[in-house]
């Protein structure tokens, strides 16, 4: 069984991978100076999606169970879904230093310090995605991830929203609007606990 859930959970690693791969297939050039930034913000949009998207469907997978017993085995998965989101921002995180290289923009210190802190709580959760870890921290261990997830779910809201209002780019609209989706799906789901064990 253990080996099953695990035989899944790195398809689905590899599954967000191959959606990048793809992606890079069909980016624009990197092999001249001249389509070398269209490449990187192709790839930048890219990864945050895939990133986003993994992300989300681990914020979601727990409520759904709590709130209509739907989504069991999105939930047994949960952690390869988180890992595959961790992936594919650690690639995110590839294109943003080479776009701060290659323009030549300085990083202001906000989104050093805040965006920094989310790839850093991002790969601390990569990291203590075992049975072992989760053993060794304690209550810790659920902390950590509570705060990670939220954090980093703000940090990708907050971009979301901000590219959605100086651009208007629909893609930004749309990630904003699920990201939103997600927030009340936990919402909904933890008055639900909380209406039980006060009933």
């Amino acid at each position: 069984m253990q080996l099953t859930i695990k035989m899944w959970g790195l398809s689905i690693i590899a599954l967000a991978l191959i959606v990048i791969a793809i992606a890079y297939a069909v980016a624009p050039s990197a092999a001249s100076p001249e389509s070398l930034s269209e490449h990187i913000g192709y790839m930048l949009r890219v990864t945050a999606r895939v990133g986003f998207g993994a992300l989300l469907l681990a914020y979601v997978a727990r409520p759904l169970v709590l709130l209509i017993g739907w989504g069991r085995p999105l939930l047994i998965q949960r952690r390869y879904v988180g890992l595959a989101a961790a992936a594919s921002l650690t690639v995110h995180f590839g294109y943003v230093a080479a776009f701060l290289i290659t323009s030549g923009e300085p990083l202001d210190w906000v989104t050093g310090v805040f965006g920094g802190a989310a790839f850093a709580l991002m790969w601390t959760m990569a990291l203590t995605s075992t049975d072992a870890a989760r053993r060794r921290l304690g209550a810790g261990w659920k902390r950590l991830h509570t705060i990670g997830i939220h954090y980093v779910w703000l940090i990708f809201m907050q971009t979301f929203v901000g590219v959605a209002l100086e651009s208007g780019s629909r893609w930004a609209e749309v990630m904003a609007a699920l990201g939103l989706v997600a927030l009340c799906i936990r919402l909904a789901a933890w008055l639900s606990q909380r209406f039980k064990r006060t009933a």
